[in-house]
């Protein structure tokens, strides 16, 4: 299966309701598609660097997902074009080695949040027993 990374930007001033459908209709098309979704990040709304469509706002998703069709992109990329609450997009396909780095930091990231959390729990702890 070849993996590959999608960034959308939906236009900031729909409804949560419109743009939850809208993040839901992808993953379906994916899905429909024998695709497997391995992550979907909302980055939420931000500040375009350049207006689009007159907008100055933009809701960003991201999708991480492997397929085996090699014209799915086509397919996804022609339900993006005729949405008019899409603003932008950009499909890219990953290589082993950008894989490996997503992994590697997606590794470090849980571990700092062990760490983080462990950490918390020993204060707490300490916190409690000086307390008593």
């Amino acid at each position: 299966m070849k993996t590959y990374e999608t960034i959308a930007v939906i236009d900031a001033h729909q409804s949560e309701e419109t743009i939850e459908s809208l993040i839901n209709k992808i993953k379906k098309i994916i899905t429909d598609n024998g695709g497997n979704i391995i992550d979907v990040n909302r980055w939420g709304k931000r500040r375009l660097a350049y207006e689009i469509k007159k907008k100055q706002h933009g809701y960003y998703v991201y999708f991480l997902y492997e397929i085996d069709k090699s014209e799915f992109i086509k397919v996804l990329e022609h339900n993006f074009r005729i949405s008019e609450k899409m603003l932008r997009y950009l499909t890219l396909r990953l290589d082993k080695k950008a894989i490996e780095l997503k992994v590697k930091k997606k590794n470090e990231e849980i571990e700092k949040t062990i760490d983080k959390d462990s950490s918390k729990k020993v204060k707490e702890e300490k916190l409690v027993e000086e307390s008593k």
